[in-house]
């Protein structure tokens, strides 16, 4: 009976999840027709963002895995179901982990005035013009 509990459940999540995903869908798109129907057709390109995806999946998987503890601990595979826990949690952990260091690394070289980049809110200096110490 339990079983056929979970199976009816999960139906229904993921009946629930994927018209969840349809409707966002389908709200982006009809987004999308606007923005090129004011613009007269031309669609501007977006920089596509791969890693993010990546991350998305990566943490789909993992939260999936835990879920799937939670069904095996509830059909009494209790060290099947704390591994494959422990091994979520580290994926989730991680992936969050690694794209937190990405981020942070990419926001600091985008954002920095490192030596070798000029200030782009100093005016660029004229070659043709002889320097002045100030005097």
């Amino acid at each position: 009976m339990k079983v056929v509990l979970m199976i009816v459940a999960a139906f229904f999540i993921g009946a629930g999840v994927s018209l969840f995903l349809c409707r966002s869908t389908i709200k982006r798109l009809r987004k999308r027709v606007r923005t090129l129907r004011a613009n007269d057709g031309v669609e501007e390109k977006k920089k596509s963002e791969t890693m993010k995806r990546v991350v998305w999946i990566c943490l789909g998987n993992g939260f999936a895995w835990v879920w799937c503890s939670y069904i095996l601990a509830a059909l009494d595979k209790v060290q099947i179901a704390e591994a494959l826990s422990t091994a979520a949690v580290t994926e989730i952990v991680g992936v969050v982990l690694a794209y937190a260091i990405k981020s942070a690394i990419e926001n600091l070289s985008k954002n920095n005035l490192w030596p070798d980049k000029r200030d782009p809110t100093k005016p660029a200096e004229d070659p043709t013009q002889p320097a002045t110490d100030g005097l």
